[in-house]
């Protein structure tokens, strides 16, 4: 049985992966696979505390706070199948549709897709986008915003990349900014923090006590995000 050392050791399991962002201009690469290994590694200890009375927010606990980069990792790993399946697919769904207007986005990602952190749309080190979602037919880029503003001209660079790196691929381009502001340019989508929470909220069941641990996590995160 998970004890109070199992939970907090799952904890610093994450925190290990979600690292601050260093002080240097340059991005940071987030091992994507060690994200969800240390989701997977959180199910059993939180929920033996959910079952001992309660369960606290655990992305307070982990220090996500306002941190775009870590947040971004976070948000990755919880839309990955192999981290929550049917519910992790029907989050990201949920709010591509929000983000681009696309109503077959279920459809899309159940015959195939990946999720990237901080990846080049043309495989050079220039010009990382925060997130990448890829299925068979489209590629969509998502930028994240929650405190800091946008670089010069940064969204014209991220929409002429994604569209030349889908062009080569037969793929549908989408750019998305998800901040709490909108789009200042044509071609590039705009969702907001209560999107992501909305797709939260839609993706698990309404009664708490039925939730699964994968839904706790995910409702909590939107729970987390609401308010940026």
């Amino acid at each position: 049985m998970p004890t109070v050392d199992a939970l907090k050791h799952a904890f610093q399991a994450i925190s290990c992966v979600l690292p601050p962002p260093a002080p240097a201009a340059g991005q940071q690469f987030f091992a994507l696979d060690r994200v969800e290994h240390a989701l997977r590694e959180l199910r059993d200890p939180l929920d033996q505390a959910r079952r001992q009375g309660g369960l606290l927010n655990p992305w307070a606990l982990m220090g996500l706070k306002r941190d775009e980069v870590r947040t971004a990792a976070a948000l990755a790993g919880l839309w990955l199948p192999e981290f929550g399946g049917e519910i992790s697919l029907k989050f990201l769904a949920t709010f591509l549709i929000l983000a681009t207007g696309y109503e077959d986005w279920a459809l899309e990602l159940r015959a195939d897709y990946r999720v990237d952190t901080e990846r080049s749309p043309l495989g050079d080190r220039a010009d990382r986008v925060d997130l990448i979602v890829e299925t068979r037919s489209h590629l969509v880029a998502i930028e994240v915003k929650i405190d800091a503003g946008l670089g010069e001209r940064q969204l014209d660079r991220y929409l002429a990349s994604v569209r030349r790196q889908a062009d080569l691929k037969g793929l549908t381009p989408h750019v998305v900014l998800l901040a709490p502001y909108p789009s200042p340019i044509d071609g590039v989508g705009s969702a907001n923090w209560r999107d992501v929470a909305a797709a939260s909220r839609q993706a698990i069941r309404a009664r708490a006590d039925d939730r699964t641990l994968v839904e706790q996590l995910i409702g909590r995160f939107g729970d987390h995000v609401s308010g940026f």
